[in-house]
């Protein structure tokens, strides 16, 4: 697809009842970070359940597997696959047996150095199950001589490098951490006494929690029944946060970052239009993630806005083609022009996520 695949959505949840429902909700708020997979690990007085499955939360998922899923923590991920193949044992949550008992990890992000480690790894007798970047974290944490989990975590994330907002649970706690230029976003909540840790803010407003803070670059962060505590264990460095999670990537109700997705995305349209005024009859978005640009466009430019694309909202990842082929067949079935809406006018099309251009030649055809 020409599309961006960088994404993924983690959330846990730490002393709730119904923590692998909450689960459920937040990776239902992420879907948009993906579709490939999605997964939940829960834990029920020490013992860790695991459901997971290849798909959109709602195929995954029902009431008979959620209850398959007790206790009072939870981690649950959304997959995109940023290094590894598409199918269902590069899943997440990973969960693993270690000297130092279970733990489950969900990591969104992409490690530049994973390949050197896991080679370094397998030379030492390291056996992976899957082909996914994140593995070789939990192998690092494994192998750490470090007297405490936290040091061991810390040891382990400062061998890395490239992006990661990465929760792990073990049976009495959860850690959270973002890498130190924070590329990627990473929020925490409260509910009924318990705690949420989210990628994105609009999970906090889809189960009612309320959003307390977003994790800091570098932020390492502790919930357990003592508390909720941060450290800073790595070297200060410029934050890099990544800019196509304020276009495209996050969903335009969320706050990461400092600020409203909202916002940041109508000004952009604004800036584009004074940088490139058009004379033109009309603004239209790409939907549904190019609607705010479009709107700050049409409102700098003083042009009327109108939705001259029509999104089909059911279209799965793959579809059969008819025998007779039908011209820019994939593009059609996603999308559709109104055509009295456009017919005879010189429209701007607005899109927020063009990779090569091939999916934006056909829709301007």
């Amino acid at each position: 697809e020409d599309k961006f695949h960088e994404e993924c959505g983690v959330v846990g949840v730490f002393d709730h009842p119904e923590a692998a429902n909450l689960a459920y909700l937040g990776l239902y708020a992420l879907q948009h970070r993906g579709q490939e997979s999605a997964g939940i690990v829960s834990c029920d007085n020490g013992k860790f359940h695991v459901e997971l499955g290849m798909g959109l939360v709602a195929d995954v998922f029902d009431d008979k597997r959620l209850k398959k899923l007790p206790g009072k923590m939870a981690v649950g991920h959304n997959r995109y696959s940023t290094t590894g193949i598409s199918r269902v044992k590069n899943a997440q949550p990973c969960l693993i047996e270690y000297r130092g008992g279970a733990l489950a990890l969900s990591h969104n992000g992409n490690l530049i150095n994973a390949d050197i480690i896991r080679k370094e790894l397998e030379s030492n007798g390291a056996i992976f199950q899957s082909t996914n970047d994140s593995e070789v974290i939990l192998h690092l944490i494994a192998r750490s001589k470090r007297n405490s989990f936290l040091d061991s975590v810390t040891e382990a994330l400062s061998q890395v490098k490239g992006a990661y907002s990465i929760l792990l649970m073990t049976d009495n706690q959860i850690v959270a951490a973002r890498d130190p230029h924070g590329f990627r976003p990473l929020c925490l909540g409260q509910l009924d006494g318990g705690y949420l840790v989210a990628s994105e803010s609009c999970v906090m407003d889809l189960v009612g929690a309320n959003f307390l803070r977003e994790l800091e670059p570098g932020e390492v962060l502790r919930v357990d029944q003592e508390n909720v505590k941060s450290f800073f264990p790595f070297p200060s460095v410029s934050p890099r946060s990544c800019v196509f999670e304020h276009i495209y990537f996050a969903r335009p109700d969320s706050y990461i970052f400092g600020e409203d997705v909202y916002q940041i995305r109508k000004r952009m349209g604004r800036a584009l239009a004074k940088e490139w005024p058009v004379d033109a009859d009309l603004v239209i978005p790409v939907p549904d993630s190019g609607n705010l640009s479009a709107l700050g466009f049409a409102e700098e430019s003083k042009l009327p806005f109108q939705f001259g694309l029509i999104r089909n909202h059911y279209v799965g990842r793959t579809f059969i083609e008819p025998q007779s082929q039908i011209r820019h067949f994939g593009v059609k079935i996603k999308l559709n022009v109104v055509r009295q809406a456009v017919e005879g006018q010189r429209v701007v099309i607005i899109d927020d996520s063009i990779v090569r251009g091939t999916t934006s030649r056909k829709i301007v055809k």
